[in-house]
């Protein structure tokens, strides 16, 4: 899944848990494979790590812009895992499954999943039974399902696609190694705990910076800026100003410096260019005199940090995306 391993104990381990306690030590009847003791358990896994590995080929959510993928990845990752896992349990009981999300997922996971309107509407319609044709978690579910269904002596549903049965004799899946964290920063304060920590203190020291004035703002060599997009944080100047206020020795500034920077990125609140980039470039245009360039971290929506938020400075204007991003 990609997931830190602190928000995976959080939000992935107690849906795992809670349908382990559910279906203990229980057969799949009819099928083959899953007839043991754990059965059901252990397809209901299969089935949902085929659903991930399925989803790793997929750009979700579907004709998003690239600016806001790293925002909603994550979130549509899990989705597909929830709708997989709990699959089988609506077979009979078309309703039993979003019962059974609602209670065992933990409350701020729902919350962080409902951010996403378009998400949390084609989650619920996947666990009902009644997503549309094009639901893309319906479809990786399905394809998952099919997977498993040819092992089983049950008849397989209508509808469900058709794949051989010598592609679903397998064994459980080896998930590929997710990707580094920093390279997919998406996960929201309503989901990150510990692991955003220093992320926060970073922001407060912003926060006070741009209120008593000893962070300037919007000024030629300022490291704050106002954007359109957000609150720009010119880097690496920030996160060094940050370090050295923090007493970092000079010897260690720079790579702590950088660690800092990709805590931020960890935490999910900035824009992200095309491509996954996570530094965006701004020329500072003054007349008579050639344009000199900046770039930083763009943190989107900048009430959550900063009140009130500094005005937009006229004199920058977005150019391409840097070209050298050491945290991409």
């Amino acid at each position: 899944m990609g997931f830190p391993p602190e928000t995976f104990a959080m939000a992935v381990q107690p849906l795992i848990d809670a349908y382990a306690d559910y279906v203990p030590l229980t057969p799949k009847s009819g099928c083959e494979r899953h007839y043991g003791p754990g059965g059901q358990l252990h397809r209901g896994l299969v089935t949902a790590l085929r659903a991930l590995d399925h989803r790793r080929g997929q750009i979700l959510p579907r004709n998003a812009a690239p600016e806001v993928l790293g925002a909603l990845g994550h979130r549509w990752t899990y989705a597909v895992f929830a709708a997989a896992l709990l699959h089988d349990l609506g077979r009979g009981t078309p309703e039993l499954p979003g019962q059974l999300f609602e209670r065992w997922v933990p409350a701020r996971v729902r919350a962080w999943l409902d951010e996403d309107p378009t998400l949390a509407a084609e989650l619920r319609a996947a666990l009902s039974g009644d997503a549309p044709p094009a639901s893309a978690i319906a479809e990786l579910v399905a394809r998952a399902a099919a997977r498993t269904w040819p092992l089983c002596k049950a008849p397989v549903p209508s509808g469900a696609p058709t794949v051989s049965t010598a592609d679903a004799v397998e064994s459980a899946i080896e998930p590929a190694a997710p990707s580094p964290v920093e390279d997919s920063p998406e996960f929201l304060d309503a989901v990150q705990t510990d692991a955003a920590e220093p992320a926060r203190r970073f922001m407060e020291w912003v926060r006070r910076g741009i209120a008593d004035g000893t962070l300037t703002v919007n000024a030629g060599g300022a490291l704050v800026h106002g954007v359109e997009e957000g609150l720009l944080l010119v880097s690496p100047g920030i996160f060094r100003a940050y370090v050295q206020h923090d007493g970092a020795g000079s010897s260690e500034k720079r790579d702590t410096a950088k660690r800092l920077q990709r805590e931020v990125l960890r935490a999910g609140w900035h824009l992200r260019a095309d491509g996954g980039v996570n530094l965006l470039g701004y020329a500072w245009k003054q007349d008579g005199r050639p344009d000199s360039r900046i770039h930083g971290v763009v943190i989107v929506d900048p009430r959550r940090f900063v009140h009130p938020v500094p005005p937009i400075n006229p004199a920058l204007a977005r150019v391409a995306q840097v070209e050298a991003d050491p945290d991409r």
